[in-house]
């Protein structure tokens, strides 16, 4: 029987392991930190992403632990001299990152071997083929592709509060300007709907409580929502990372080498694509494995090289424009030239 090793036991290595025919191949699973993360901010999972998990018979049960998102609105230049943008109807479900990872692990069947281990060396690994789907920091990517992604120089900071957004439980908005960004929408947490907020602006990583106490002050002069949800903050519930870019890669299979998620396209967060795109990474490599054998890795890399590497360059366009002093001007005429 043909051996399948996937690092990386996040969204993109649960989702593969949870497709792969188990009465086809040995896999296993390696993982070096198991343990589901403690603050639950949000996944969006467009309808593309949906279409895959219907595939392997997940996605009633993300509708069951979500909720759908219908309208988004953007209002630029910090509210100062708002122009605003809003969209109707695209029903985009949202789901807490522990949640999401919750259905993904109960979908694997019980014969993976699961390890708990760092692999300092990726080609130590014993296998006839290797999932690299351990992110943006790939040791993989960096050992047999020779690359390393790009710091944008942006931080996000993210977090949750247990009471709801004073808006619609069914909109996400987003505020632009000052090169700075502002998000937030519901999220369904144990206890009842909270907030789930995201911030990101030019600066470097640094501690929770540091990242709250510049965002209160960054924009104190922003709209009453932002400032009513930076208040009720809590540093315990927010995690702070630096938005990574990776290289685009000639191919994303070398030797017995593959890439999935991150690994093959860490984007900027500014179209809430990533984890869709890991997990449609991995349905379509699970099912051309179990498919076509070993070879199907050939037809995974031409249906889903040139969707990724598209959707990491606009993630990229969105991020520049949303964090520039022409925000304003293009969210005039997406707007159709109306400002409010």
């Amino acid at each position: 029987m043909p051996t399948i090793t996937v690092l990386g036991g996040g969204v993109a290595g649960l989702t593969l392991a949870a497709t792969l025919d188990p009465t086809t191949y040995d896999v296993t699973l390696v993982e070096r930190h198991p343990d589901r993360p403690t603050v639950p901010t949000v996944f969006g999972i467009w309808p593309f992403a949906l279409d895959a998990l219907e595939r392997i018979g997940l996605a009633d049960r993300v509708r069951e632990d979500g909720y759908a998102l219908t309208s988004a609105v953007i209002t630029a230049d910090s509210g100062r001299r708002p122009v605003t943008m809003s969209r109707q109807g695209a029903t985009m479900w949202a789901i807490t990152r522990p949640a999401l990872l919750s259905v993904l692990d109960g979908a694997v069947p019980d014969t993976v071997t699961r390890e708990r281990r760092h692999v300092a060396d990726a080609t130590s690994l014993d296998a006839d083929l290797v999932v690299a789907a351990d992110g943006a920091r790939s040791v993989v990517r960096r050992q047999v592709w020779g690359d390393e992604p790009r710091d944008t120089g942006i931080v996000a900071i993210r977090g949750v509060a247990p009471t709801p957004p004073d808006m619609p439980l069914d909109q996400m908005r987003e505020f632009w300007g000052d090169g700075m960004l502002f998000g937030t929408g519901p999220n369904r947490l144990p206890h009842g709907m909270g907030t789930n907020w995201y911030a990101s602006a030019r600066r470097g990583e640094e501690s929770p409580a540091d990242a709250l106490a510049w965002a209160r002050e960054a924009y104190a002069g922003w709209p009453s929502l932002v400032r009513e949800t930076l208040a009720a903050a809590d540093p315990q519930q927010m995690v702070v990372t630096t938005i990574l870019e990776s290289r685009r890669p000639r191919t994303l299979v070398r030797d017995r080498y593959v890439l999935v998620g991150d690994a093959a396209h860490a984007m900027s967060p500014n179209l809430g694509r990533g984890a869709c795109e890991a997990m449609v990474d991995a349905i379509a490599l699970g099912e051309a494995l179990n498919e076509h054998g070993l070879d199907g890795v050939r037809r995974y890399a031409r249906e889903r090289r040139r969707p990724g590497q598209r959707t990491r360059a606009a993630a990229a366009m969105v991020r520049r424009i949303s964090l520039s002093p022409r925000a304003g001007r293009v969210v005039v005429r997406l707007a159709g030239g109306s400002r409010s």
